[in-house]
């Protein structure tokens, strides 16, 4: 599907084992999960606790024997030190498999959740779409003459919330960061003026390249949420996994290629009984305005 015409674009982020478990002051257990990081010394971070009402009153969180975490507001924690978050994250910390997956995160998840290029740590969840890459298929790729390219957008939890809005319009994303090298960016631009197709590897990519192009900037924090009437001006084509009902995901989609076409391609996937979810197959879609 891929020719020398084509700039393939894969999102780099790793996934870091967010999911950790602290007490409180008066030794109740309390789930954490980061979920972004607010500044530039990734010491502050939104986090998701579970029971939440736990964070209403104290001040200070304890993990393992650290006293490393001050609590800011219930949705809001700041680690004392790098140290400290790197001691926490990699001695108690878990891989955030997805809800569907029953069972505790292993040893081995470290690894299998992750793609072959993930470098840049700071996803709470991989991006799928590039679950489905080896280096052999990157390698058969870039043999064709086919230029692939890496940004990075760290991947949180709202990617995956379902839109409980009656106007789907009317659903917010949680701001995930973002960061193009000006390199990349000059390599797309130069892409587009010779009349590439940019392939997007992944609904993530798709935000980052369209955000970017939308604000000109290349790096910080977006919540660009995309529905149909959506006007792309970088991704041509998207590589991206069957996604759940209700959710951004299925939104974007069918703002690429039309709800039409969505739906034809879903009635195909559930006959054929193709795999959803995160280590589910994979659609190679072409938008609306692209060239066969």
């Amino acid at each position: 599907m891929l020719s020398s015409n084509d700039v393939l674009v894969l999102n780099n982020t790793k996934v870091i084992p967010a999911r950790f478990y602290a007490k409180t002051e008066n030794n109740k257990e309390v789930e954490i999960l980061l979920v972004s990081s607010t500044g530039p010394d990734n010491l502050i971070w939104k986090v998701l606790a579970s029971p939440k009402k736990l964070l209403n009153t104290v001040e200070t969180l304890h993990a393992m024997s650290l006293q490393a975490i001050n609590v800011i507001d219930p949705e809001t924690i700041e680690f004392n030190s790098h140290k400290d978050l790197e001691t926490i994250l990699n001695s108690a910390g878990k891989m955030p498999l997805p809800p569907y997956i029953k069972r505790e995160a292993e040893e081995i998840d470290i690894e299998r959740y992750q793609s072959v290029f993930a470098k840049k740590a700071g996803a709470v969840a991989a991006p799928t779409a590039s679950l489905h890459f080896t280096k052999e298929l990157l390698k058969k790729i870039e043999n064709k003459g086919i230029e692939i390219l890496y940004l990075t957008l760290h991947v949180g939890p709202g990617t995956f919330l379902p839109v409980r809005t009656n106007d789907i319009r009317e659903h917010k994303l949680i701001p995930e960061s973002f960061y193009i090298e000006q390199e990349v960016w000059d390599k797309i631009l130069s892409a587009k003026v010779n009349k590439k197709r940019i392939i997007a590897c992944g609904t993530t990519t798709v935000r980052a390249l369209e955000y970017a192009a939308c604000i000109n900037k290349l790096s910080g924090l977006t919540s660009l949420y995309i529905t149909p009437g959506f006007d792309f001006q970088i991704a041509d084509a998207l590589i991206t996994n069957f996604h759940l009902p209700k959710t951004t995901l299925l939104v974007l989609a069918s703002a690429f290629i039309g709800w039409k076409n969505v739906k034809k391609i879903y009635e195909e996937a559930i006959e054929q009984k193709y795999r959803f979810y995160s280590y589910g197959d994979a659609m190679f879609i072409k938008s609306q305005d692209s060239s066969p």
